[in-house]
């Protein structure tokens, strides 16, 4: 099995825990405090209890000490030796594990069998005991009152008596009195980790779930949904937040679907209308086609210099425009066919340059190309292009009268498109204007349709392309065209 190191094991869990729910979290933060504190006081309660019980062993072996000294002190003022024999031994063969033994001024042990037989006790090493498993005690004999007559007024402590007592039989006795404690700690756990999952799933959990139980019938479309009876407190808060927000969905979808109800019969109306108008403009270009027609033979059967050929002139231009204007329009209400093919811009940009080229130079505007050569291919149909080309550029004429420049720029962007800026030194366009340019039938020249920015925008958004203006006045407008570029062939 594959070892985790401590920093992978840190992120799992770090992982673990953030994808744990908000429940979950207050439960495992508030119970493992909970248990990590008593554990910990606990923990402290064990060894403050086995040092006590420690202590108070080391009290009772100090207050048994005075009543040793004083029968070893009457046996040996009476000459007696034989009480302190029995008490050593009596004490020492009760099968405990407590020993006591008497040592003499220089810590030797003295033989207590030898006294009881009236021969000169033997003096041993005492014997060794590990201080950390046994309370070892000495306490000195003193040298008072009558003991004074044998050893002599100044001499020190007479001896010592030595008590042993193991450690771990008094830590048992602490250890036995703290598994019925123990046994009630861990009831205590379990019954605050049960009452907490209770009141997290109370409080949190359940109020949680039907938040977001509402959220997910909200994400369905069911905007009546409402979110009550909530615990009091922050969950109360965002319940009426939540609230507020489904109502202020619901008057806005009220509202939308009333406004697109709205929007769709406008729709339908314009459409009925620019079909009709369509029409109409068809049925009034046909007899203006056959006017057109028989002004051009009166006029060519009026003699030279005629006041009546003059005014057939200027019948006949009004009706040419009136023609062209039905024309644009047509071609605005219905958008002939694409015929898309793969095409190179410089197809139809140049024709239309040649095309314009001589009428830039009688109005005396100069042409400034700057037209990449490796520039992406498109895809859409090159008549239309060459057709918002041809309006662009005669627009820019148009805002030149007394001459200027035009430059037409073609580059490539990194995106995959293509970007074409068709740039004039006229007079500009006015912020008011500018808004506007788009609109069909806005103009600001007299003899102006007020179709043809319209049409060129249709074309390049059918083309899914982007067409804006930026204009300055009194120093002149860019018209930029953006069109993306063909996918590669595979």
């Amino acid at each position: 099995m594959r070892r985790l190191s401590p920093g992978r094991l840190l992120r799992r869990l770090t992982v673990a825990w953030r994808g744990a729910s908000l429940a979950r979290q207050t439960f495992i933060a508030f119970y493992s405090f909970t248990v990590a504190v008593t554990a910990i006081t606990f923990l402290l309660y064990v060894q403050d209890t086995r040092n006590s019980v420690l202590d108070m062993e080391r009290a009772t072996m100090t207050s048994m000490f005075p009543v040793v000294e004083r029968v070893i002190a009457d046996s040996m003022v009476q000459g007696s030796h034989d009480a302190i024999s029995k008490l050593f031994s009596v004490h020492n063969s009760r099968g405990m594990a407590d020993r006591m033994f008497l040592l003499d001024a220089d810590k030797l042990s003295v033989n207590t069998e030898d006294l009881a037989a009236g021969v000169k006790p033997r003096h041993e090493m005492p014997r060794d005991f590990d201080p950390d498993k046994n309370i070892i005690m000495d306490f000195a004999v003193q040298n008072r009152g009558a003991c004074a007559r044998c050893h002599g007024a100044e001499a020190g402590p007479l001896g010592y008596v030595r008590l042993i007592s193991p450690k771990r039989d008094r830590q048992a006795v602490a250890e036995a009195n703290l598994k019925g404690r123990l046994i009630i700690l861990f009831s205590s756990f379990m019954i605050v980790g049960l009452w907490t999952l209770m009141v997290v799933r109370r409080v949190i959990d359940e109020p949680m779930g039907r938040i977001v139980a509402a959220m997910n019938r909200v994400a369905r479309g069911a905007l009546d949904t409402r979110v009550d009876d909530l615990p009091s407190g922050e969950l109360r808060s965002i319940a009426r937040g939540f609230n507020n927000m489904v109502r202020l969905l619901e008057k806005d979808r009220r509202e939308n679907v009333g406004l697109h109800r709205s929007q769709v019969g406008h729709m339908e109306r314009l459409a009925a209308l620019g079909e009709l108008s369509a029409h109409l403009a068809h049925e009034v270009r046909n007899p203006l086609t056959g006017i057109s027609s028989t002004i051009q033979v009166m006029q060519s059967e009026t003699p030279e210099g005629s006041p009546r050929r003059e005014v057939l002139g200027k019948v006949l231009g009004q009706l040419n425009r009136m023609e062209q204007t039905m024309g644009n329009f047509l071609r605005f209400a219905r958008m002939p066919e694409a015929v898309v093919r793969p095409f190179d811009l410089h197809e139809p940009l140049e024709r239309v340059l040649d095309l314009i080229e001589a009428r830039l130079r009688t109005q005396k505007i100069e042409l400034k190309r700057d037209i990449a050569r490796d520039l992406p291919r498109l895809k859409g149909d090159p008549g239309q292009i060459e057709q918002v080309f041809l309006n662009l550029f005669i627009n820019a004429a148009n805002a030149m009268p007394h001459g200027g420049a035009l430059t037409v720029t073609a580059r490539a962007e990194p995106e995959g498109s293509l970007l074409v800026e068709v740039r004039d030194t006229g007079k500009g366009i006015s912020s008011a204007d500018l808004e506007h340019v788009f609109r069909p039938f806005f103009t600001t020249r007299e003899n102006g349709s007020g179709l043809g920015l319209p049409l060129s925008r249709q074309i390049i958004v059918a083309h899914d392309g982007d067409i804006w203006i930026e204009s300055v006045p009194d120093r002149g407008t860019s018209v930029f065209v953006r069109l993306p570029a063909a996918a590669a062939e595979v």
